[in-house]
């Protein structure tokens, strides 16, 4: 490993990256599991002489999804409960985790297809790094089909263990459990709308697509 990179952990699929100390505070894709990483500043090496290296992809310029909004903010003044006028989806490196919508609290993703989390606790990932996505709504309806416009989405990651338990629980405990604010990548974008083209009327969402699509 040269003098100009230092090494680092995926926090979602535990893969070993080198990454140069010119994107010190950037952010970049795993270029595994594609979840995003900030880039943080090494710490000084303990008294081990012994250094060992083994061949891991570095992560580069191209590889980074345009930053939109404050990824890693802190978030101040988080609401008590979820709003009833929106919906929030849960997302990870590779599918939907769960959903929420007025009426029906959480719904975890069972396979094959969502089912309440409170009958479903098996089924709720105990680890890892997720999104949770806000999609403000245009109206008050929250009928998926006939579900007012999407006009704008906001994104915070989750990535405590066992945060996603409070699934099952209060359905706004989960609020309490976000790190930051955040973007979803690429794959997450993709995942996130074509769950919404599935579920939404198509040419009421269709105006959203720049909204989910920001990348």
């Amino acid at each position: 490993m040269s003098s100009d990179t230092f090494q680092i952990i995926c926090d979602n699929c535990g893969s070993k990256l080198n990454a140069k100390v010119t994107i010190i505070g950037q952010t970049r894709n795993c270029p595994k599991c594609k979840n995003p990483i900030l880039i943080k500043r090494p710490e000084p090496p303990k008294n081990n002489p012994t250094t060992i290296t083994t061949n891991t992809p570095t992560i580069t310029q191209p590889e980074i999804a345009s930053s939109i909004g404050v990824a890693g903010r802190r978030i101040e003044n988080l609401p008590d409960r979820l709003d009833y006028h929106n919906r929030y989806i849960i997302i990870g490196s590779d599918r939907i985790v769960a959903v929420w919508e007025s009426g029906r609290g959480w719904q975890v993703n069972v396979g094959n297809g969502f089912a309440s989390a409170k009958k479903n606790v098996a089924a709720i990932p105990d680890q890892g790094s997720y999104a949770l996505a806000e999609l403000v709504i245009s109206n008050s309806e929250n009928n998926m089909t006939t579900v007012g416009t999407p006009t704008a989405m906001h994104v915070f990651k989750i990535s405590i263990r066992g945060a996603l338990t409070a699934l099952y629980r209060d359905e706004s405990e989960i609020l309490r459990k976000i790190d930051c604010e955040w973007n979803l990548t690429k794959n997450q974008q993709t995942i996130l709308w074509n769950y919404l083209t599935r579920n939404f009327n198509a040419e009421t969402i269709a105006p959203s697509r720049s909204i989910i699509m920001t990348n």
